[in-house]
């Protein structure tokens, strides 16, 4: 009878499970699938059935909007760009040195996501504005690849971690430099790793907003502060609700390209060889 029971409450069990899972899943998506309703409705005040859908919103979107979309992608184009450059070879150091200091250099490189945002936005404007990089492209630039290197360290480490060292002492034996085994060896096998990692710190350079708000202005203004100061001087306008919709369609786009090419394994996989 108990061996029955057991048997009988399994699908119970699934089940729950399931629902369980389902529940997390739209309480995510439901801000999300709200969004996109209003931008085909013109409105937060969505309506049951497709009565009153229409694109119009959409082709209400203001020119200035499109060019604050533009300029936030420049900026989280390269700033994605510069934070390899620079934990890449942070990355090989740390791993591949052994310093007793690793530690202690991960910990600190992690302080500015244990620092709030608007916090870090307050420093980050005292030392831009005798610099002359408070409402300028470079500044906005280097808030984004501050505040993204520690996300891109701990990516890189992680991969690194997944390529044997006797590799590279293998080139070296045969008589390339260290530097040459590095380029030929092993960013290649961390290259589809390194495409994911730069895919997420771009959409979320893409979306970053609290940072931007204090070093931003009207000569650099990312799309995130543009809607934000539109809604609070003017409400929430259909071709608001539209380019935020926008947003999310182009974070969906990356986050499938992810899922349908190399997918996430290259991410997960190669902690497995983490030596601590």
């Amino acid at each position: 009878m108990t061996g029955g029971g057991f048997r009988a409450g399994i699908p119970v069990g699934r089940l729950a499970l399931m629902a369980y899972v389902l529940l997390m899943l739209a309480l995510l998506a439901f801000p999300i699938g709200l969004l996109v309703v209003a931008s085909f409705q013109g409105g937060m005040k969505s309506t049951s059935g497709l009565d009153g859908w229409s694109l119009s919103a959409y082709a209400a979107v203001p020119p200035d909007y499109w060019g604050a979309l533009w300029f936030t992608v420049e900026c989280a184009f390269l700033a994605t760009a510069l934070v390899f450059v620079v934990a890449i070879p942070a990355a090989w150091g740390l791993v591949r040195g052994n310093l007793r200091e690793r530690r202690f250099v991960s910990a600190l490189v992690l302080l500015p996501d244990s620092v709030p945002s608007i916090t870090l936005g307050i420093a980050l404007l005292a030392l831009f504005v005798p610099l002359g990089l408070s409402n300028s492209f470079a500044g906005i630039v280097v808030a984004l690849t501050v505040t993204s290197l520690s996300l891109a360290l701990r990516f890189t480490e992680a991969l690194l971690e997944g390529v044997p060292e006797e590799l590279e002492q293998a080139a070296v034996t045969m008589g390339a430099s260290r530097v040459t085994a590095v380029v030929t060896v092993v960013l290649p096998l961390l290259a589809p790793g390194l495409a994911i990692a730069a895919l997420f710190i771009f959409v979320q350079n893409l979306v970053a907003f609290e940072l931007l708000l204090f070093i931003a202005g009207p000569r650099a203004t990312p799309i995130s502060v543009r809607l934000f100061t539109d809604i609070v001087d003017r409400g929430v306008l259909p071709q608001a609700i539209a380019m935020s919709a926008i947003l999310v369609y182009i974070g969906i786009a990356f986050h499938t390209l992810v899922a349908m090419t190399v997918g996430a394994r290259y991410l997960a996989g190669s902690t497995m060889s983490r030596k601590g």
